[in-house]
């Protein structure tokens, strides 16, 4: 035989018996593992390789042997594990009782954390500026963090979330280790390694991650703000967030309250945005609606969260209705009549106008409340499509032209930049009516309100990819022309009547407001 074969057999056999040792070794050694046998007699092999000494791998091998032995022996009570599901009581327990409960394998997570700096903190004067972005510009929209539950103790995660929520409504600020994209690699880390045991910490941070998206909403990925919104509602539901009683047993109940029902929020404007099936279990929640109360600062903004809320659950209904093609006439109607009631209940502070009809203090917070109450109009309009009635036809033209004039005061105080990608949107129902809308009393005006379309999406392109695509289609659809589309334009324009009293005091009850807020309301009002 060569020597070179006679070498690789020698070395085979000698793995091979090692192999066999240690496996032998798991399988007869009881518990303590580190007991010394008594002495006996050893052949010359037998003491040229004693089985203590393990490669690092061999050692692995027995660990998880005499891991596997004891589960199977574990595995002849499945009582136990029963009644443990049965506790719905849910404790933040402290990392360390956590990891002690873990299985007898090699942990990797410090390992992970090390690497990729996971837990790494900015500097104290970016953590105030990122800070206060936070609370200042999304906090009034996405109320999962308090401040009052952030400090130098506090969570390494929910730290990490504050600040990544803080660094999205700043301008892209390229590369750093302080970017968007920096501090939201490190929170999926935490996460998936499990750095913070408090289920509630957790969902905070499932909630502010889908406020985020860098990419097109076409891109087929697990990291997209409906991901996350889908996690979050499915760990609500393992916390039994959907049930009332549940929140006896909680502490800060009113925070937890408002994240679950921003979870609503969130799914019902992605449903409505993608056109995807709604994740939330409504028809399974008995829990109460948002309230003042649930606020540690009870403010106009904590108002317009508890409103926005209510208005999605009407929302909510016109998609299905829409999904389901199932918009009539008089389901129409009824959805106007709650969107109606809606407005009238708004409190004073919330409404754009006062009794007296002059434009109240801006606020951000009411003006999205309002455009997302005026684009629910022009998609209710859209459910009576069958129909074709010139109060519906003039009713979304209008309403499409006031989302315009809100948009415009966004812009004048330069907070375009603190939109979340979901205007994008808004932005695209908006611009629906236009396109069908021909009649030459109403082109400057339309063409005033694309302009407006223009500079919001090209502003909210240099963050959100989203917007870019909408202004893309929005301009396709303008170019092509109304011959395009002859039937819809047929049945939207063509021929049509000059509306009613009874139709111009139906869309001065949708729209009340007063005369030079909107030039195309104007102009639809005092068509004869």
């Amino acid at each position: 035989m060569p020597a070179k074969s006679v070498v690789t057999s020698k070395i085979g056999a000698g793995l091979a018996g090692a192999n066999q040792r240690v496996i032998n070794a798991s399988q007869t050694l009881p518990a303590p593992a580190l007991t010394r046998p008594p002495e006996q007699e050893q052949t010359p092999a037998q003491t040229q390789t004693p089985v203590q000494r393990h490669t690092p791998v061999q050692a692995q091998i027995t660990a998880e042997a005499q891991t596997l032995s004891q589960a199977q022996l574990s595995d002849t009570t499945p009582s136990s594990s029963y009644s443990a599901l049965e506790q719905r009581t849910v404790h933040c327990a402290d990392l360390e009782n956590v990891n002690s409960k873990q299985p007898n394998f090699i942990d990797r997570s410090e390992l992970i954390l090390d690497i990729s700096q996971a837990c790494r903190l900015p500097p104290p004067v970016i953590t105030q500026a990122l800070a206060d972005f936070y609370f200042r510009e999304l906090f009034p929209f996405a109320r999962v963090i308090d401040r009052g539950k952030v400090g130098a103790s506090s969570s390494v995660l929910i730290q990490q979330c504050l600040y990544f929520a803080g660094s999205t409504m700043r301008q892209p600020a390229g590369t750093s280790d302080w970017s968007s994209f920096a501090i939201h690699g490190r929170i999926k880390t935490l996460l998936f390694v499990r750095q913070d045991p408090c289920p509630f910490n957790t969902l905070a941070a499932l909630s502010i991650l889908s406020t985020w998206l860098p990419y097109l909403p076409t891109a087929v990925l697990l990291d997209s703000p409906w991901q996350w919104t889908g996690m979050a509602i499915r760990m609500g539901i393992q916390l039994h967030l959907h049930k009332v009683e549940s929140y006896n047993r909680v502490g800060n109940s009113g925070l937890i309250r408002r994240t679950w029902w921003y979870l609503f929020v969130a799914d019902t404007l992605q449903m409505a945005c993608c056109g995807r099936p709604g994740m939330f279990p409504l028809k399974d929640t008995s829990v109460s609606l948002p309230d003042i109360s649930d606020f540690e600062n009870p403010d106009m903004a904590a108002q317009a969260f508890c409103q926005v809320t209510r208005l999605c659950l009407y929302l909510k209904e016109i998609l299905d209705l829409g999904r389901d093609n199932e918009g009539t006439g008089g389901q129409t109607c009824q959805t106007m009549d709650k969107l109606k009631h809606w407005r009238e209940v708004l409190p004073t502070e919330l409404e754009l106008f006062g009794p007296d009809q002059d434009r109240q203090a801006y606020s951000r917070p009411v003006v999205e409340l309002h455009i997302f109450y005026l684009v629910s109009i022009v998609l209710t309009c859209f459910l009576g499509r069958r129909d074709n009635t010139p109060l519906l036809k003039y009713l979304s033209i209008a309403a499409s032209s006031c989302i315009s004039r809100l948009y415009e005061e966004i812009i004048y105080r330069e907070e375009v930049q603190y939109l979340l990608p979901i205007h994008s949107w808004t932005q695209l129902v908006a611009a629906i009516p236009h396109v069908f809308c021909d009649m030459d009393s109403l082109q400057s005006y339309r063409a005033d309100d694309d302009r407006i379309s223009e500079q919001i999406l090209g502003k909210m392109s240099e963050k959100h990819p989203s917007a870019g695509m909408v202004l893309s289609k929005i301009q396709s659809l303008s170019n092509l022309g109304i011959s395009m589309f002859p039937v819809q334009f047929d049945a939207m324009w063509n021929g049509l009547p000059a509306p009613t009293s009874d139709e111009k005091k139906h869309i001065n009850t949708m729209l009340p407001f007063p005369v030079g807020f909107c030039p195309m309301l104007d102009s639809v009002m005092s068509i004869f």
